[in-house]
């Protein structure tokens, strides 16, 4: 990593914008507690992380007989109390309207081929959409029935068309027609990412803001490029990273990758099976003592692809060959424990079936540094600056 790339550590903390950062509760202890954990050892030359818990540390009811009494006590306080209010702060706390602010930054290609494979989804393909607006090139991989579709959507220069169609095998053989074209093409690594994403965010200052750039592939690659068997990894889905309940880590080591995933290419392995497919190759890669990595610093998020309480099903995908055997969810646990009976147990949770994996036992994953890496004592922001929105709109728009 060259120096001027570098920024000193928590040099961000010049551009935030005033309000932005919550107080923590343990603000005060950090002093004692400034023991670096083994995610922070890994973490240089990444951008700058910070998610305290920001839980209050004591909650009292107060009760009031009248309207008045409400709106005395507001008053004193200097505080803001409505007949709808049931929690509020002190001293207040600033509340972000929306996604006021975000992280602009500047087009940048990611170093790896970025694939999706596609099925039925020309005229929605949300994350094409995405990258484009983030400036970061991709293919889209698509059957050879669909092809004409999906050139007239999007342009012949962004599709690769596969010589097969309707296996009913889910998107496993266009994934693994995608590892063979990045090997023959000679790729050291690949993005292998869902079709359905929506957005991408950056954890950082106990706030969860999207990221308009290309920095965000960018960080991710060079973490991963450090390491001889850091076999696999990607970003966290945003419905799994909790902001302000816990000190998080940066990124999470030896546990499933899914949905948004950078591939070793030189791998023996290969997608297997009809469901689950990302948790079983996490899995052999783990008991073949490679590491995964899964970034809760960086975000995805994505459309529901089977109907969901309070959201409608994203049409196209393998709804019709894949989501189509009843309980499906019993369907795809099962087969899962049936690939890993070792390490998977099937169970009944919130009121549906649930594969539950025992990652522990990968504990003892290490990762390996590449020899001549070194180390730097700074932050890399990769371009991306906080930014807030002027009237309601960013410097650039999703189109």
């Amino acid at each position: 990593m060259t120096p001027d790339l570098c920024l000193p550590p928590y040099a961000l903390e010049a551009e935030r914008v005033e309000g932005l950062k919550r107080p923590s509760r343990e603000e005060r202890q950090l002093s004692l507690l400034d023991i670096p954990t083994n995610w922070e050892r890994e973490w240089w030359g990444m951008p700058a992380f910070e998610n305290d818990d920001i839980r209050p540390s004591s909650q009292i009811t107060i009760n009031f007989l009248t309207a008045e009494d409400r709106k005395t006590f507001a008053e004193k306080l200097r505080i803001t109390i409505t007949p709808q209010t049931d929690t509020v702060w002190y001293p207040p706390q600033e509340r972000l309207k929306g996604l006021e602010f975000y992280y602009d930054g500047p087009k940048t290609p990611s170093r790896y081929p970025v694939c999706i494979p596609s099925k039925g989804r020309w005229g929605v393909q949300t994350t094409g959409k995405v990258l484009d607006y983030m400036g970061v090139p991709h293919r889209f991989f698509v059957e050879e029935t669909e092809a004409e579709q999906y050139m007239a959507a999007i342009g012949s220069d962004k599709v690769v068309v596969m010589p097969f169609h309707d296996l009913g095998q889910g998107s496993v053989p266009a994934r693994n027609f995608i590892w063979e074209w990045a090997k023959e093409n000679r790729y050291k690594r690949h993005w292998t990412v869902d079709d359905n994403i929506t957005e991408f965010r950056r954890t950082h200052l106990t706030r969860r803001l999207r990221v308009m750039g290309g920095g965000f592939f960018n960080a991710m690659e060079d973490f991963v490029d450090r390491y001889e068997n850091l076999a696999m990894a990607g970003p966290h889905h945003l419905g799994f990273v909790k902001v302000g309940w816990s000190r998080i880590p940066a990124f999470l080591l030896n546990t499933r990758v899914y949905s948004c995933t950078l591939l070793d290419t030189a791998l023996p392995h290969r997608w297997r099976g009809r469901y689950n497919e990302d948790t079983d190759l996490s899995l052999r890669l783990l008991k073949d003592g490679y590491c995964t990595a899964i970034f809760a610093a960086l975000l995805m998020n994505k459309a529901a692809t089977v109907g969901v309480r309070n959201s409608k099903a994203m049409i196209g995908g393998n709804t019709d060959n894949v989501y189509n055997t009843g309980d499906y969810r019993r369907a795809f646990a099962e087969s899962l424990k049936q690939q890993h009976p070792d390490c998977v147990e099937v169970i009944w949770k919130f009121n549906r079936w649930h594969h539950q994996v025992d990652y522990t036992r990968f504990k003892g994953n290490r990762l390996k540094m590449k020899p001549g890496v070194t180390r730097a004592n700074c932050n890399n922001e990769y371009g991306m600056q906080l930014a807030r929105k002027v009237n309601g709109l960013s410097r650039r728009s999703y189109g």
